[in-house]
């Protein structure tokens, strides 16, 4: 790997919600490996912008323009990018550079081209899909709602209640869970 960057860290601007461009990010890689966008073979997606209709590339020119800045790349346009599934992209972007020849990955998010849970197996051959969850399974969409209603605002900040957790004191909370369970009680004595 040559170079890592995500727009928010370039934009300023948490998860960039406003845009689905990565393109200063993909500039800055470019330019740490030295090339430009003329050299690339192919640019992929992780998301497919027409689900849930199946597809393997994408043609929008509109889409493909506003993905990255043409003015960022010598004007270079590309007349296709190649779709790969939401939850797959994470899968890849763990167990490829991981260094593990055989491993089970599990991806969880709120939600990614309808699915919201993906098992994996990944091999030296690649990665097949075990069993997938549809986005109405969401724990994530749980996860934001609670997070929402214990007042860390709406979905952008459930980070917040991510961040909360590294403070709390996991012992005592389960011994009480635990115990109360085990007496049939639910009051905490």
């Amino acid at each position: 790997m040559v170079a890592f960057g995500e727009e928010e860290r370039f934009s300023r601007r948490k998860h960039d919600k406003d845009s689905r461009s990565c393109a200063v990010a993909a500039a800055y890689c470019l330019s740490k490996a030295g090339i430009t966008l003329a050299h690339v073979d192919e640019i992929a997606i992780a998301f497919n912008p027409a689900w849930p209709t199946p597809s393997d590339i994408c043609t929008d020119a509109g889409l493909i323009a506003e993905l990255r800045d043409p003015a960022l790349f010598d004007h270079h346009r590309p007349r296709q990018v190649t779709v790969v599934e939401h939850h797959l992209a994470h899968a890849a972007s763990v167990f490829h550079p991981g260094g593990f020849d055989e491993a089970a990955v599990l991806v969880v998010d709120g939600s990614g081209d309808g699915v919201s849970a993906t098992l994996a197996h990944g091999t030296a051959d690649g990665l097949k899909v075990l069993r997938q969850f549809p986005f109405s399974h969401s724990l994530g969409w749980f996860y934001e709602t609670v997070a929402e209603y214990l007042g860390l605002g709406n979905w952008t900040s459930s980070g917040k209640l991510m961040g909360l957790a590294g403070y709390g004191n996991p012992d005592w909370y389960t011994l009480d869970f635990l115990t109360a369970r085990a007496s049939g009680s639910s009051r905490r004595s």
